[in-house]
């Protein structure tokens, strides 16, 4: 590894470069860490004449906390590395981040992973080396301290127990929550692909789904070589009032919350402790960085997150930032992958060809009658639509397609608030109107969908926000420990 020394030189003059307001998290990210390594796995190797190379390695992108804090101390990642044999762009590359467990020793296959294959089909059609970096959380972790015991914690089971650990006095070690190591270990996956591939790679794109959506946030934030973000699913920004509007929409907590809430983060809602963490992980705290080009991704029917959630962060984003609603989508976006890479390639393929976004612009509001949005874009479209769904009740403005069973039940049941399509009008050139009309019971959520010819035969697809009518609330805002809250 003889430019080790010249790419972690070059990874730290580029967190140094991305500092605004250097904090405990821009720190964590710089701090040398002599674990980093990484091993190629040869038999691992793939290649499909004509078409690409995929290479696997073993990284180790760091030890975080100490053995006497966690099990998982050393954190290792499988990375798959793609070179497509027609490379458009030999200084850019594409990083997806995603999950898995650190129990799986064996030398996985490239070509049987149905994620590296989604992922190396996108960037097969844009020309660039691609990257997979799996582990992210390094998991399962076991606390020691735990006070639920020898309890193996996946996902959102750590996060809420950093979060916990920060919020209930941990304040003087920031280094506990999770997103630090998750968005280092990122970091480090794009040192390993600039030196192993042996090229001048300086250029990133990120993207992962929910947390490795918030991790896509945050090493947006963290390095400069990051062009542009997709965040998947992942839209909470401005993490505290839009909880907020979560709890006053649905009276409670999500049962996807259910971490959370066992753990009392949702207690400490307004506590001094949580506004503390946000400062450090919230991507809203880093809006000032975050002037690359973004496409923030969202799935209309989230179990997670509401289709309003944007509300609350968009009109303070700084730099290009567009907006992509999957009508009729849940959390994992089965079914929708497909659509979604190719509109990946093409958001890739435009900045990177210097292809004009359209400026777009939109109005939301609502009369006696009906709800309203009026679009506006520069450019032509090939097609614009509208989608709209009412929700199942009129107790809770609950678009979920799953929702609990009954009161603080984990165990889910289909809701089946199914988004359809219908006209806009276009009144003048550039201006389009989709107007719905306001239910008797309940609330209505639309969004406007404008397709886009991209490069090379591409196509891109941005919405605007949604709309949801009545414009009210059902429940009144929680107020101190009074946001404990149920699951619903």
């Amino acid at each position: 590894m003889a430019q080790l020394g010249k790419l972690l030189l070059i990874s730290f003059l580029a967190i140094l470069v991305s500092k605004a307001k250097p904090n405990a998290f821009d720190d964590y990210i710089a701090m040398p860490d002599p674990t980093y390594t990484y091993r190629v796995i040869p038999e691992s190797t793939r290649r499909v004449e004509g078409e690409f190379t995929a290479y696997v390695l073993n990284m180790t992108s760091q030890i975080w906390l100490t053995a006497k804090d966690s099990s998982q101390p050393v954190w290792w990642h499988y990375l798959y590395i793609i070179v497509p044999d027609t490379l458009y762009y030999t200084d850019t590359a594409f990083m997806w981040i995603t999950g898995g467990s650190n129990k799986n020793y064996a030398a996985p296959d490239p070509l049987k992973d149905d994620e590296v294959m989604l992922v190396t089909k996108s960037i097969v059609q844009t020309g660039i080396v691609g990257a997979v970096i799996r582990q992210v959380p390094n998991q399962p972790i076991v606390f020691p301290d735990d006070p639920r015991g020898n309890l193996s914690r996946y996902e959102d089971d750590i996060i809420a127990y950093t979060w916990r650990h920060f919020i209930e006095g941990g304040q003087n070690e920031p280094n506990w929550l999770l997103r630090f190591p998750m968005t280092k270990a990122v970091v480090r996956a794009m040192d390993t692909v600039t030196e192993y591939i042996n090229r001048d790679i300086s250029k990133f794109f990120v993207a992962g789904e929910s947390k490795r959506g918030w991790t896509t946030w945050t090493t947006g934030a963290m390095d400069k070589r990051v062009i542009g973000i997709m965040p998947i699913v992942l839209d909470c920004l401005n993490v505290k009032p839009n909880l907020h509007h979560h709890y006053r929409s649905l009276g409670g907590w999500t049962l996807e919350f259910e971490p959370y809430w066992s753990e009392s983060v949702t207690k400490y809602l307004d506590s001094p402790g949580l506004d503390e963490m946000a400062a450090l992980v919230d991507p809203y705290a880093y809006i000032d960085r975050l002037t690359m080009p973004k496409y923030v991704v969202t799935a209309s029917g989230d179990e997670f997150f509401l289709p309003d959630d944007s509300h609350y962060f968009y009109s303070d984003m700084q730099g290009p930032t567009y907006l992509r609603i999957h009508a009729n989508a849940e959390h994992t976006f089965v079914y929708h992958n497909l659509n979604l890479m190719e509109e990946l390639s093409a958001f890739m393929m435009s900045v990177m060809e210097n292809v004009p976004f359209p400026q777009l612009s939109w109005d939301r509001y609502e009369n006696a009658t009906h709800g309203i949005i009026k679009f506006l874009t520069d450019l032509t479209p090939i097609s614009v639509r509208a989608y709209q769904a009412t929700t199942l009740s009129s107790e809770r403005r609950d678009f979920r397609l799953v929702r609990a069973k009954a009161i603080n039940s984990t165990e889910p049941v289909l809701q089946p608030v199914l988004y359809k399509p219908f006209h806009t009008s276009n009144p003048s050139k550039g201006t389009y109107v989709a107007e719905v009309f306001k239910p008797v019971l309940g609330w209505t959520c639309f969004f406007v969908v404008a397709e886009y010819p991209g490069p090379r035969g591409s196509t891109i697809r941005f919405t605007s926000e949604s709309n949801i009518v009545p414009d009210v609330f059902p429940f009144p805002q929680c107020k101190g420990e009074g946001c404990v809250g149920v699951l619903v």
